[in-house]
């Protein structure tokens, strides 16, 4: 006969095993009806944002990033856009060689990457193909102080489907191979380098942001500008506002942006502009999701306005 210890343990076990089951990361979205997914991605859009939308008659910008992430399909290739060791043949295709940061290698085991440690510079990047907001990224400033030992396990979730945007609601990533990438690590004279993210519909620019420090603390500075750079009182989620010299190579970021984003309803081209180059860091079809907000409500309805969806009458 059990003890009532013994019943209690067991329970436990059943309810933590439930979470897991139950927790978002432990579904495979891929598996899932298109009925699902689209219930599923309501929920949390109602559950972040505050108010349920309705996802066949979308309005303003946030809103209609979800239907963009359940739909649409382009030409059926954009995960050459948004995986981030893709989409640099992506951009030498359209606008020649040395116009994304210089790549060290690419990785699809652990086992790999490990041999190959002690052939990558003294100091780099390392990232995911398939996150974004800053997620999955280590900066390497002494490699020779680094023990590859003991961020083995941090990088083996890097390549776990679950922990990636293949496993989720954007369309654009299912058919994504988890890869970990090295990069030359980049700053300016300043030791600041800004990020510079430039909203573009049909082949236009519309607006642009610069994030700043970006990868130094949580709440970094976020300011956006027109496409003639003059300041605009937004604020996006709780980023709070800074003042941004106008960026060295400004006009050709504007040039390559169009480019970029032409026959697509929307776009995000963000850059990375240093004294004497300026480099496509990614392009980025669903900025934060679509659940940050943008202050005031107003502005969420402009870009709503420019985003033409094929489901746009």
């Amino acid at each position: 006969m059990k003890t009532i210890k013994q019943v209690l343990k067991k329970m436990h076990c059943v309810q933590v095993l439930q979470k897991i089951i139950n927790h978002p990361k432990s579904v495979d979205f891929n598996s899932l009806s298109n009925e699902e997914k689209t219930k599923r991605l309501m929920d949390k859009y109602e559950r972040l944002v505050g108010y349920r939308m309705d996802i066949r008659h979308p309005k303003t910008f946030t809103e209609k990033l979800q239907w963009y992430k359940l739909f649409y399909e382009g030409n059926g290739k954009l995960i050459e856009l948004v995986d981030k060791y893709l989409f640099k043949q992506y951009i030498r295709e359209r606008l020649g060689d040395g116009y994304t940061i210089p790549l060290y290698g690419m990785w699809t085991s652990i086992e790999d990457l490990k041999n190959d440690w002690d052939s990558l510079p003294e100091e780099f990047v390392l990232k995911s193909n398939l996150q974004s907001d800053g997620k999955f990224i280590k900066f390497i400033h002494k490699k020779s102080e680094v023990d590859f030992n003991s961020l083995e396990e941090e990088f083996q979730k890097w390549l776990n489907p679950k922990f990636l945007l293949v496993n989720g609601f954007c369309k654009a990533y299912h058919d994504g191979v988890p890869r970990i990438i090295a990069e030359q690590y980049l700053e300016n004279v300043k030791d600041q380098l800004f990020d510079y993210k430039l909203f573009c519909f049909d082949g236009k620019p519309y607006c642009m942001y610069v994030a700043t420090e970006h990868f130094m603390e949580d709440n970094y500075p976020i300011t956006f500008y027109d496409i003639d750079w003059k300041k605009l009182d937004v604020q996006y989620g709780s980023h709070q506002n800074s003042d941004i010299p106008k960026p060295k190579h400004y006009d050709e970021m504007k040039k390559i942006s169009e480019v970029l984003s032409r026959d697509l309803p929307f776009v995000r081209v963000d850059f990375f502009d240093t004294d004497d180059h300026l480099y496509v860091a990614e392009l980025t079809l669903y900025p934060g999701g679509g659940y940050t907000p943008y202050k005031p409500e107003s502005f969420n309805e402009k870009l709503g306005e420019m985003f033409k969806l094929p489901i746009d009458s």
